[in-house]
């Protein structure tokens, strides 16, 4: 019995050595230098289920150019999010709409229309949040947040694409207003 103790302590204290050991080679971010920046909007930017939201932040020693940059940036962070959406949407729908033959003609118009509809709505974007600081070295850093609701953007979609011409025939408007909500959902993973 008194051997079974001894060995068991052994166990236990190389373990204990051991784990003791392996956190002496972990090496946090301070430890490199890194230090953690704090981003006065981020919290202003971000997805939810109603909206699509972006944050930019650019320097500048002009003042207005900083915070164009950073409207801009946030602008294009929404782009980025929504990627290939009109390219998406405009596919998968007009497979189930347009025939063989139309098709192609069809898709590249609601390409279009739809590139067209996000373009607007992040022109017309809704600012959540501004921030502007002055540097030390005198130059202007503005931190932006913007949001674009996901809801209108289907809407707008939907009325774009029901409002060309060639389209009119086979598009319905309420249909696809469901049928992009369904994709935006998935596309979200909702």
């Amino acid at each position: 019995m008194k051997a079974k103790i001894i060995l068991l302590a052994t166990v236990v204290a190389t373990l204990a050595l051991t784990g003791c050991k392996s956190n002496k080679n972990v090496v946090t971010q301070e430890q490199l230098g890194n230090k953690e920046v704090e981003l006065p909007c981020a919290k202003y930017a971000q997805d939810s289920e109603e909206y699509f939201g972006g944050m930019g932040v650019a320097e500048n020693v002009n003042m207005q150019n900083a915070r164009l940059a950073a409207i801009n940036a946030a602008k294009s962070m929404i782009n980025a999010k929504l990627g290939g959406l009109a390219k998406g949407i405009s596919t998968d729908y007009v497979r189930t709409q347009a025939g063989a033959a139309q098709q192609d003609d069809v898709q590249r118009i609601a390409e279009r229309e739809i590139t067209a509809v996000i373009e607007r709505m992040l022109n017309d974007a809704e600012q959540t949040c501004e921030k502007m600081y002055q540097t030390p070295n005198g130059t202007y850093q503005s931190h932006i947040a913007i949001r674009i609701s996901k809801k209108e953007l289907a809407k707008n979609m939907a009325t774009a694409l029901s409002d060309d011409q060639k389209l009119e025939g086979m598009f319905h408007r309420d249909q696809f207003r469901k049928w992009v909500e369904e994709y935006m959902k998935e596309y979200l993973g909702e």
